[in-house]
């Protein structure tokens, strides 16, 4: 008869870190900058000669993910190269020099946008799609879905996020503050 092997909880926690390894960009040996509109990124690997170029780390444009887009915005930002590897993670922004944390911020706020609907005026479905015309915080705006019910997100009981087809984001901070007609005219997506 076979025998069945159980594993301890420190088999199964060493194992698994084998399998995902998180490295954390130490912000001493991080230097971001911004080099013809790209953030690019020269990183000293902790264990690595400085003089080893090839492990050293040195990235013309590297690309900001946030981990926890909603509930952290500033915390486990994940850092990519051009191929999308990531090169680490940030635990913090407020770990960084000035500087760095207004380069990073700014990035992600361009990478991040989101419109704010204030109201909105129509939204008119044809074929699998819908058209919104609504008011934002910048004024009068038009955008398409593809399939609503996908793209509208419910951050929490009274807060959504629309994405538009070109990947763009919206954002209905509060349903409950919504005007009665601006309301009954997403009420069916909901």
């Amino acid at each position: 008869m076979d025998e069945i092997k159980t594993e301890t909880k420190d088999e199964v926690k060493a194992g698994l870190t084998d399998v995902v390894k998180i490295e954390y960009i130490d912000p001493e040996r991080a230097k971001f900058t911004e080099k013809n509109g790209f953030i690019s990124l020269k990183y000293e690997r902790p264990g690595v000669d400085p003089q080893d170029t090839e492990n050293t780390g040195e990235y013309d444009r590297v690309f900001l993910h946030r981990c926890f887009p909603n509930e952290m915005s500033e915390e486990y930002i994940s850092v990519l190269d051009r191929e999308n590897n990531e090169i680490g993670i940030i635990r913090s922004i407020d770990a960084f020099p000035e500087e760095t944390q207004t380069l990073l911020r700014s990035e992600l706020k361009r990478k991040y946008h989101i419109y704010t609907i204030k109201s909105i005026r129509s939204v008119n479905e044809k074929f699998g799609y819908s058209y919104w015309k609504v008011k934002d915080a910048e004024g009068d705006r038009e955008f398409t879905v593809r399939d609503a019910y996908r793209s509208i997100t419910r951050i929490n009981a009274d807060r959504i996020t629309v994405t538009d087809v070109d990947g763009n984001r919206f954002e209905i901070p509060s349903l409950s503050a919504l005007d009665r007609k601006s309301y009954k005219k997403i009420e069916l997506y909901l």
